[in-house]
């Protein structure tokens, strides 16, 4: 019971956090599902409402520096004129068929419950972010402190999340990023059933919904899905906002629009506050919708009209952050084309074929509809146009190795796996739809059909405990071991210290996560590593650092340092007047290797 405890239970704050959580999040399925109209897809709710609070805080935090406090008030009235609008509808806030499918997910969201921030972009700059927001009550920028973020600029709204949080509990928490993905997730599980069963019902389906966004998925990554990354909240905006823009161009047919037209919208308009690459995304897609529109030869002018009407939110987001990140800086710029690395172009085609071979349930089956696009016309719109979007997308992919990235990163073709998880969504929904259109020419055959809701069922339940060494890769022994030692070494340290960090057998993990550990501010100002070949005495020289913390060492580590070091231990090293002290040491315990990343 110990080792269970210790594993799924959360603590009290985290209880705390993940109950402010839900609260968030119902209010955003509120002002989605007030704002969608009876035309709308439910499973959409999340999404919408959470995009209109996100743009609220992106233009009035943004562009008019606003109190992100005044703005989270805002929305909260905007929570309550939207209940009052589905009382007098008569509708929930919250459709069954979601709720049937985060029934489903409930093992999963047990299993993760006491989850921690673990990633290598998290303690760089998605929780400095978050912090502070609920530092500062603003966006960093002229007349406020200098952030302590690497990328200060980032969209902020999965920062958003954890400010509105911590603003409801009254306390930073940084824990709550796996449930969010896991909650858009659901959403995404709810649109599966949909697409395969051709109708709104969602009958014993739900089951293997949750499953084909988690442990099925083709892009399913853990360690994506669970941390503050802003991938799956992209790769579920993508997914949507394919799925939504097509039902526009059946607005005619079906009737209604106004609703359909707002979902797109403020869906799609989540794709440039959540993460900057997104704008290649985003183009993609409208030239798919444009495409596929010309390909079946829609009425041209309504759709352009409301086509354009829709984007205007996502414009306006875009401009209003530019407009931010244009004064605070912080964000990735694109090179001259002079400088593009050409002279890399075989070694990067190199790498991306490697991932794809290695990834090959992903690629194979994005190659499969790609063929099935180009066969036959099909009626299903969906299919060409993920084939589009996923044929296009690599080759943008291709374009920021050359000219974005560069160096090492580009001939290794690097992140090109996350990058294509941004389509994993999106490749699901075509994947449902397929099966959904298999099912029905196999006809209907009870006995099968019951057997494959009870093992779904089975599945959704068994597969999270049965999967939690590699879900939870937070209780990695390294890092659990750095974070308790963090804890310690934090009140030695005064908090205007400068501190450089030794780990000459690491990678370089530990530089952010232990300047975000011990508060907000940059305490380490540089780090030696395996990839610096000049040593740490070259380092120290450099930097001048007030304390010096060596977690791992080479054999001429300590001569470099001219001070004697337990190699089996990490120590903290006080620099005084050029003259080294020793302040503490913490043993490793005797089965742990420092330098490992192994889960």
């Amino acid at each position: 019971m110990t080792g269970f405890a210790s594993t799924f239970l959360p603590t009290a704050t985290q209880l705390l956090s993940l109950g402010g959580l839900a609260v968030v999040a119902l209010c955003f399925s509120t002002i989605g599902a007030a704002l969608g109209g009876r035309d709308r897809l439910p499973e959409a709710d999340l999404l919408v409402g959470w995009s209109l609070v996100a743009g609220l805080f992106t233009v009035a935090g943004g562009v008019f520096d606003a109190s992100l406090t005044a703005v989270a008030v805002v929305a909260a009235l905007m929570t309550v004129a939207s209940a009052v609008v589905l009382w007098r509808r008569r509708e929930p806030p919250v459709d069954g068929g979601n709720l049937a499918v985060l029934l489903w997910m409930l093992p999963l969201l047990i299993a993760t419950a006491s989850m921690r921030p673990s990633q290598w972009d998290e303690f760089s700059q998605w929780l400095p972010n978050a912090r502070y927001l609920m530092l500062f009550d603003a966006f960093p920028g002229p007349g406020h402190p200098v952030s302590d973020s690497v990328f200060p600029g980032y969209p902020p709204a999965v920062t958003v999340i954890y400010y509105l949080v911590g603003r409801l509990i009254g306390q930073f928490t940084d824990t709550v990023a796996p449930w969010f993905n896991l909650l858009l997730l659901a959403g995404g599980a709810r649109l599966m059933v949909r697409l395969f069963r051709g109708d709104g019902a969602v009958g014993g389906a739900a089951a293997w919904g949750v499953l084909g966004v988690t442990v099925l998925g083709t892009t399913f990554v853990p360690k994506l899905v669970l941390s503050g990354y802003a991938d799956t909240a992209t790769a579920v905006a993508v997914g949507f906002s394919a799925v939504l823009g097509l039902r526009l161009w059946e607005t005619g047919k079906t009737g209604g629009g106004w609703g359909r037209a707002l979902q797109f919208a403020l869906v799609f308009a989540l794709l440039p506050m959540t993460k900057q690459g997104n704008f290649a995304l985003m183009g993609l897609l409208v030239l798919a919708l444009a495409w596929e529109s010309w390909r079946q030869g829609d009425e041209w002018g309504r759709h352009w009209m409301t086509l354009a009407a829709a984007l205007a939110p996502a414009a306006v987001a875009t401009l209003a952050w530019r407009l931010h990140v244009a004064s605070s800086g912080g964000d990735m710029s694109l090179r001259a084309v002079a400088d593009w690395q050409w002279d890399l172009l075989p070694e990067i085609l190199t790498s991306m074929r490697h991932v794809a071979s290695a990834k090959g349930g992903y690629f194979g089956l994005g190659l499969v509809v790609v063929v099935l696009a180009l066969w036959k016309r099909s009626e299903q719109r969906l299919i060409p146009l993920f084939a589009f979007v996923f044929v296009g997308y690599n080759v943008f992919l291709l374009f920021v190795y050359l000219a974005i990235l560069g160096g090492y990163e580009s001939a290794n073709a690097a992140s090109f796996w996350r990058y294509n998880t941004h389509l994993g969504s999106l490749e699901m929904l075509v994947a449902a739809l397929l099966a959904g259109q298999i099912r029905r020419r196999l006809g209907d055959r009870r006995s099968l059909s019951r057997a494959a809701v009870i093992f779904g069922g089975l599945a959704a339940i068994i597969v999270p405990f049965a999967t939690q060494k590699y879900i939870r890769f937070d209780r990695q022994p390294t890092k659990m071991n750095a974070l308790a030692t963090i804890a310690e070494m934090a009140p030695l340290i005064p908090s205007d210290a400068r501190l450089m960090l030794i780990d000459a057998r690491g990678t370089g993990f530990f530089a952010n996560f232990t300047n975000y550990h011990l508060g907000f501010g940059r305490h380490v100002i540089g780090s030696v590593t395996a990839f610096n070949p000049g040593g740490p005495g070259a380092g120290v020289a450099a930097l001048n650092p007030d304390f010096i913390w060596v977690r791992t060492v080479l054999p001429n580590t300590a001569a470099e340092l001219g001070l004697p070091l337990d190699e089996t231990a990490s120590n903290l090293v006080a620099v005084e007047n050029g003259t080294l002290r020793l302040v503490k040491s913490w043993p490793y315990p005797a089965n742990l290797d420092p330098a490992s990343d192994k889960d």
